[in-house]
């Protein structure tokens, strides 16, 4: 459940990602795994200036209590924002279908598929891009 506070948070992170679609995708991606909250570890605010942004080395050393997929998905996660390099066959395989869903939609919108219509969408049940 997302508060008020949250998603506040959420719009500071994605102002601070604004412009670079690899990091867009990678703030993207943390959000709706719901690992960005007021708090967390891995979130550096400025409240005097109002904006939020998001420390992936904090995020990867601070994760070690979290599920395998919620790892596999930060490690992705890292590599778009930062470039920090990450084997997919070993990660990708932790992943759950929402997860997995999720990581491809961040790919894609990594790769420039950013207008309506280029991203995953359901068909007939189907992931579709």
């Amino acid at each position: 459940m997302t508060t008020d506070g949250d998603a506040v948070l959420h719009e500071q992170v994605r102002a601070w990602a604004e412009g670079s679609n690899p990091l867009v995708a990678a703030v993207e991606l943390v959000i709706r795994a719901g690992l960005i909250y007021d708090r967390a570890p891995w979130v550096r605010t400025d409240n005097a200036w109002k904006t939020s942004a998001l420390d992936f080395d904090v995020l990867l050393t601070e994760s070690g209590t979290l599920s395998n997929g919620q790892q596999s998905l930060i490690r992705i996660a890292a590599s778009l924002g930062q470039g920090t390099p990450v084997d997919l066959r070993e990660t990708t395989t932790n992943l759950d279908l929402t997860y997995t869903q999720l990581v491809m939609t961040a790919i894609a919108h990594t790769a420039g598929l950013t207008e309506p219509g280029t991203t995953i969408q359901h068909i007939n049940g189907i992931p579709t891009i």
